[in-house]
């Protein structure tokens, strides 16, 4: 049996200011198994709340992730493990 990580990949801060006004943005996160990159995932819109924009994303344990392009903050944190 192999088992199946949950994470929550959280965006915080997605936008842009320009002229006065706020607008949406785009960005991407890559998805890294140690130095080796396994996906991307692309967050498009404006989001501004206190708790940010929330995504589940299954893997194996261990993974990691990184903010490779456009505004924002991001979390990626581990939820539970699944048996599959």
């Amino acid at each position: 049996m192999q088992t199946s990580q949950r994470y929550m990949l959280t965006i915080h801060d997605l936008f842009t200011i320009a002229g006065g006004g706020i607008y949406g943005a785009e960005a991407e996160v890559a998805i890294f198994d140690g130095d080796v990159e396994i996906d991307r995932v692309k967050f498009s819109g404006k989001c501004q709340s206190k708790g940010g924009y929330s995504r589940s994303y299954h893997g194996k344990s261990g993974l990691r992730a990184v903010l490779v392009s456009g505004p924002g903050r991001i979390d990626f944190g581990l939820k539970q493990a699944v048996a599959i």
